[in-house]
């Protein structure tokens, strides 16, 4: 009976460490950067190239007004010079002086709509840098904490991989060789009796198995075959 019962001890000494280790792993997983920020991060990058194209277009159109002033400027002077007496060519530099204001004020208008997007955009950055930098913050205490999590189960997994090797240590080699067979099999290799039912098929037992377990032998359930443990 005492077999048994290091059998069954061991065994739950064992699925504890493999719910241990799967909950590590799900932390470890977890410590990754995660979805919600790796999103935050995205679309804040997203606003600041959509920022950065309109200030670039703004920054051309500047340059297109001002090499248009500087050639209205160039006809104007031309014109009010009193060096032009050609009437054709002075009606040619008045349409032309009259095209290029007409230009200019495509352009400033133009640039007009730009500025009114960088200020939504500008505005559009800065809340998604609000929420960006609190979603970072709450992932850095998440991370620490599971970063603490992650050491306590390490340390847990420890120190119960040195009770099983301790217990591993107590039962004898064929008892021990026997069990893990059963294990591969079965995935529990001992199963405890309640209420005169194996629990690893809810089988009822025959008076003869109660009584074979009592006496302290090794049985196995006669429908799924773990090895009974009487508490």
């Amino acid at each position: 009976m005492i077999t048994v019962q290091m059998l069954y001890q061991l065994q739950e000494v064992e699925v504890e460490i493999e719910s241990l280790i799967k909950t590590l792993n799900a932390c470890l997983k977890k410590l990754g950067e995660n979805e919600k920020l790796s999103a935050a991060r995205s679309k804040l990058f997203s606003i600041h190239n959509k920022l950065e194209e309109l200030k670039k277009k703004q920054q051309e159109i500047d340059w297109t007004i001002d090499d248009i002033e500087a050639k209205l400027k160039k006809s104007n002077d031309d014109l009010y010079s009193g060096r032009i007496n050609n009437p054709k060519e002075l009606t040619n530099l008045q349409q032309d002086v009259k095209n290029m204001e007409s230009q200019r004020k495509q352009q400033e208008d133009g640039a007009l709509e730009i500025m009114a997007q960088i200020e939504t955009v500008t505005a559009e950055q800065s809340a998604q840098t609000i929420c960006f930098k609190a979603i970072e913050s709450e992932w850095r205490n998440e991370h620490a904490a599971l970063i603490d999590e992650a050491q306590r189960l390490k340390t847990s997994i420890s120190k119960l991989k040195e009770k099983r090797e301790a217990m591993v240590a107590a039962i004898e080699p064929e008892i021990l060789d026997y069990y893990n067979q059963l294990k591969v099999k079965k995935g529990l290799a001992v199963s405890k009796i309640e209420q005169g039912m194996c629990c690893g098929c809810r089988i009822s037992l025959s008076t003869a198995e109660l009584q074979r377990v009592r006496t302290g032998q090794v049985v196995e359930c006669s429908s799924c075959h773990r090895i009974l443990y009487l508490a």
